[in-house]
């Protein structure tokens, strides 16, 4: 081929790229992100779970309870020392009264006696019996009337069952030291009165009620003797 062709070609060339509309080189693309690496080989076991170490629960120490006292043995009450007047006055009871006590306050005596006891009864219709001691026989009927009079009882009246009286047991004239009588007190509780002369002792009876008929018959309870009389103390001699 000749220059003179190999040119024209050339110039073709050009004048036909210049006419061909620019080919527009795709923008750049950013490079791929890389994934993250995945391990080269699974676990072969789990990683160990941590336990919670245990915390021991404190055991409350027991406190030891003091050791029980010894018992002790009750303290007896002190045996009541009776005066020669109150062992006659004990030891002269006949029946129905028991467990004795000297009366120790003088207040609590019949006026003038020298001695006294009071006793519990076995009989329920009873609260207490009280034996008194006297010089002689006159002191004792002086306490026997004044309580009569101090409770408006008349003398020589008739016997319980007809009411508050008072009356001689044994016949004779004047006033009989052998005498009994009953009243009812404020509280309204039976009393019995009787008097064992000779022996200078006065009998007092508390009933548990107001049954004066009751108190009577309990002094007087087996009596065989004719006309007899109380059967509560009798000398012990």
């Amino acid at each position: 081929m000749s220059r003179y062709l190999r040119a024209t070609l050339v110039v073709a060339a050009i004048a036909l790229a210049a006419c061909s509309p620019a080919v527009i080189a795709p923008p750049h693309s950013p490079l791929p992100t890389a994934s993250p690496a995945l391990p080269s080989a699974a676990p072969t076991a789990e990683p160990p779970v941590a336990t919670p170490t245990p915390v021991a629960t404190p055991v409350p120490t027991a406190t030891p309870k003091p050791p029980k006292p010894e018992p002790t043995a009750k303290p007896q009450p002190t045996p009541v020392a009776f005066t020669a007047k109150e062992r006659f006055l004990r030891d002269g009871v006949i029946r129905g009264a028991y467990d004795c006590q000297p009366v120790v306050r003088s207040a609590d005596l019949p006026r003038a006696a020298t001695a006294g006891i009071e006793c519990r009864s076995d009989d329920r219709g009873i609260a207490r019996i009280g034996f008194y001691l006297f010089k002689n026989d006159a002191d004792m009927l002086r306490a026997y009337r004044a309580r009569m009079a101090e409770e408006g009882v008349a003398l020589e009246s008739g016997n319980c069952r007809d009411g508050e009286h008072e009356s001689a047991y044994t016949p004779g004239e004047g006033i009989v030291p052998a005498r009994h009588g009953c009243f009812i007190n404020d509280a309204g509780y039976a009393n019995y009165r009787a008097t064992v002369p000779w022996d200078h002792v006065y009998i007092g009876i508390l009933g548990a009620s107001d049954n004066m008929p009751h108190l009577e018959d309990f002094a007087w309870n087996g009596n065989t003797d004719t006309p007899g009389g109380p059967t509560l103390w009798g000398a012990p001699y």
